[in-house]
């Protein structure tokens, strides 16, 4: 952890955010590895990158390339695309508003990011890696009007 003084680093050390984090333990290599000390494999991380409604601003490219240079360190990546809109899947949006949609191996038709997301990963995707809010409320409405 950074030190509590206000002091200028010395030596050339860096006392800044980054020094919180510990270089990657592979010998002889250019690559940094921003895993905090004490990290143990196995254990569930979650980034979340969120945005507005608006298409097209690059939340889906950044999701992607992101869990690809995770997935390049040899952590294993599930992307989960969540979407707002009371639709139960994109097939029925207008694609002049939300753009083309993207067909899933189980025939889900989903946001493109999906596509995105398969081809960097190079991962099949199916229904558990997309959800709307239209199928959160289905799902509820069909909860409260199940036989006991």
């Amino acid at each position: 952890m950074p030190p509590d003084n206000d002091q200028p680093a010395q030596d050339g050390a860096d006392c800044g955010f980054l020094s919180q984090f510990g270089a990657s333990s592979e010998a002889n290599t250019e690559h940094y590895s921003p895993a905090p000390a004490g990290y143990q494999r196995g254990i569930t991380k979650f980034v979340v990158v969120i945005g507005t409604v608006m298409s097209g601003l690059g939340k889906g490219i950044f999701s992607s390339s992101l869990a690809k240079l995770i997935q390049d360190k040899g952590l294993s990546v599930a992307p989960i695309k969540m979407e707002g809109y009371l639709n139960i899947d994109s097939g029925t949006l207008n694609p002049y508003r939300h753009g083309e949609v993207f067909v899933l191996e189980d025939g889900l038709e989903t946001d493109m990011d999906l596509g995105t997301y398969e081809r960097l990963l190079d991962q099949n995707l199916s229904r558990k890696n997309f959800v709307t809010a239209g199928q959160v409320y289905t799902r509820i409405l069909e909860r409260e009007h199940a036989d006991p």
